[in-house]
């Protein structure tokens, strides 16, 4: 806009048309050939800009990708069914008297956040909670057993048996505990695969927001 403003004045200013005609083509020339490229940020500049300089205004409505690395939380592998759909990816899981928050692998690596898949967040509040299922199990580790056979002879193969580990399946409306009607809920489960350890502790933090027990139903062989 400024350039424009310079344009008006420079043609009131002109005593000659053509001169002035002249000095407009030339800003046309200079803002086509250097602002633009200045606004056509690639993926890595604007990453860049947004990652320092939020509040920039080439910044609005642009969400920066963020990799599980940088996420908090418990490290597991889950399962999100949301609108008969099924998505499976790596996360982290935290839970706390508000609820439960979710960072789950997306999409293909990206360059700009070192090869590494961005996240997205799944939040599940108490309220919306209907059941919990909580099951332990053992995971096949042959391919770990097998390497570690060949490095180590017997020792590695004694020194490396099955992962133990707990699932947790928890059913839940997909609304927010404000959203009463039929219309506005869906029936979605989130299932987390995580060490044993990490999934009796979270057991413990899911009753104890919920009010539930949680339900043992018979385990099912995990495989890789």
């Amino acid at each position: 806009m400024k350039y424009f403003i310079l344009i008006f004045l420079l043609l009131k200013a002109m005593p000659t048309r053509k001169i002035a005609a002249g000095v407009f083509f030339s800003l046309l020339l200079f803002e086509s050939v250097f602002i633009a490229p200045v606004n056509a940020l690639n993926a890595k500049e604007l990453y860049q800009l947004c990652s320092s300089f939020p509040l920039n205004s080439r910044c609005q409505g642009y969400e920066a990708p963020i990799s599980l690395d940088n996420r908090s939380g418990k490290k597991g592998d889950c399962i999100l069914k949301k609108h008969d759909l099924e998505k499976r990816g790596n996360c982290k899981i935290n839970v706390n008297e508000t609820g439960i928050t979710v960072y789950q692998e997306m999409g293909e690596r990206l360059e700009i956040i070192n090869d590494k898949k961005s996240t997205r967040i799944i939040q599940i509040f108490p309220n919306n909670i209907s059941r919990i299922e909580y099951r332990e199990d053992e995971k096949d580790n042959t391919d770990a057993r097998v390497v570690n056979t060949l490095l180590f002879g017997i020792t590695g193969f004694l020194l490396t048996p099955n992962k133990k580990i707990s699932e947790i399946q928890i059913n839940y409306a997909s609304a927010t505990p404000e959203d009463t009607s039929q219309e506005q809920q869906s029936m979605d489960y989130l299932r987390i695969f995580v060490g044993r350890g990490t999934g009796r502790e979270m057991r413990s933090q899911l009753e104890k927001i919920t009010g539930l027990q949680a339900e043992t139903p018979q385990a099912t062989k995990l495989a890789n």
